[in-house]
């Protein structure tokens, strides 16, 4: 039977890295689309592997559990942005660590008590996958078009219109499919981050719980080759990409009071970008569209999951039932 091909809309971490695996798999693959991966939202992103703001939460950490064992392997290899690195994740209410499930046993311990902070009642020490996000996109274009994948600068107006000149379409557009799809259960989750001069000093640490009377303040630290990333807000509904100076003072003071390391360094730059927040994920397909958005702040942490769902939804395969891919690295 003849394989079809396969048009994805959408060049973040989640179209990438689904048009890499089925490229893999000997679909031939386009990519539609209207920005390049330097200009999406996945280029904004701290970005360090830890499950945030995304549901349903099984197959959150199902998807989560693939993407950290595909990164493990993409760490041993140059130039792909990817490392692992020792990351402290704070937290007030054990609960709240649903993805430990998500990581190796051996890559995961209690914290000590001498390692909490004032504010936090318990967490854990995890060997995370850093992504450094210019280095990764870039590793992932280079790989889609070495493989034989197509990107076409344009953008989608008409969904409906696409699906009938193609085969079979993924859609990958994140925050972008509340206009494409008029998908009105998605909303905007405003991050505000501050990017410092580089140091090798500064250690990597996440608060996973809010500050501020609303709870949309956060705090942590993400050294990056390229610079210290701090966080930052999650502002739900918040649309605005202009950054704040009196919210740029609260992160550098939240994160100062996390991490004394970070004290002194020069200030590169402020970002402001828009996660595609929704109830549930939508992976799923509706006649010759498969969907795959709504990832929240998870899109790189659950990327190498969702594409190999995708791949299950074009191969007839549904309803999260992925295939054993313990030993299959892409």
């Amino acid at each position: 039977m003849k394989r079809p091909k396969i048009s994805i809309i959408g060049c973040g971490v989640s179209g990438l890295t689904t048009g890499i695996i089925l490229l893999k798999e000997g679909y031939s693959v386009e990519i539609i689309t209207e920005k390049l991966p330097d200009q999406t939202t996945s280029a904004v992103a701290a970005a360090i592997w830890l499950p945030y703001e995304i549901h349903p939460v099984e197959l959150a950490n199902k998807w989560s559990n693939i993407s950290y064992l595909q990164f493990q392997e993409l760490a041993n290899q140059p130039k792909t942005g990817i490392s692992i690195i020792p990351t402290k994740i704070l937290l007030k209410d054990e609960e709240e660590a649903w993805w430990k499930s998500a990581i190796p046993k051996d890559s995961i311990r209690a914290l000590l008590p001498n390692e909490l902070t004032p504010e936090s009642t318990c967490g854990y020490m995890v060997q995370a996958p850093l992504i450094e996000t210019p280095l990764y996109l870039n590793y992932l274009l280079n790989t889609f078009h070495t493989l034989g994948g197509e990107v076409l600068i344009e953008k989608v107006e008409d969904i409906t219109a696409l699906s009938n000149e193609k085969e079979l379409v993924v859609n990958c557009t994140g925050f972008g499919s509340r206009e494409l799809l008029n998908d009105q259960s998605l909303y905007a989750i405003q991050g505000q981050i501050v990017q410092l001069k580089a140091s090798d000093k500064v250690p990597c640490v996440l608060a996973e719980y809010t500050f501020g009377e609303k709870g949309e303040e956060l705090a942590y630290v993400v050294p990056r080759e390229d610079c210290v990333i701090l966080g930052g807000t999650v502002v739900k509904y918040a649309e605005d990409l202009s950054p704040i100076e009196s919210v740029t003072n609260g992160i550098v003071e939240r994160c100062q009071n996390l991490v004394k390391e970070i004290k002194g360094l020069p200030l590169k730059n402020v970002v402001v970008g828009l996660r595609p927040g929704r109830p549930s994920l939508r992976l799923e397909r509706d006649g010759n569209v498969i969907h795959n958005y709504g990832h929240g702040g998870g899109g790189f942490t659950v990327s190498w999951g969702c594409g190999l769902e995708v791949l299950n939804l074009v191969e007839g395969r549904e309803g999260g039932q992925i295939q054993d891919t313990s030993s299959k690295v892409y």
